[in-house]
């Protein structure tokens, strides 16, 4: 891989995480929450393949980054569930409302 590929690699990864990020710290809507927990585990899995391709043992970096993926699809799924279980309650996705009903203890 070329110095510009590599570079192009860690800026799409970075340019992931950051958008994963900035979603979790809006904490104002719920699925954009769990879309950002799985940006953030996107990018962890490209630099884990990419550091695999640096070492020169990209077996291993695949297997890790396979056993991540099916982590996170039950991350996502565990999560989702949960949102959806969270709007039939507080009857809506703004995390914002939902933590303002529960502190003044009005269901």
């Amino acid at each position: 891989m070329t110095l510009s590929g590599l570079s192009v690699v860690i800026t799409v990864s970075g340019a992931l995480f950051a958008i994963g990020l900035a979603a979790l710290i809006a904490r104002s809507h719920l699925i954009k929450m769990v879309m950002g927990l799985e940006f953030l585990g996107k990018a962890v899995c490209l630099l884990f393949i990419l550091g695999g391709y640096l070492g020169g043992d990209t077996g291993v970096s695949q297997a890790v980054v396979f056993t991540l993926i099916a982590i996170e699809a039950v991350i996502a799924g565990v999560a989702l569930a949960l949102v959806i279980l969270l709007k039939r309650v507080w009857k809506t996705f703004d995390s914002a409302v939902i933590f303002r009903i529960i502190r003044e203890g009005d269901p």
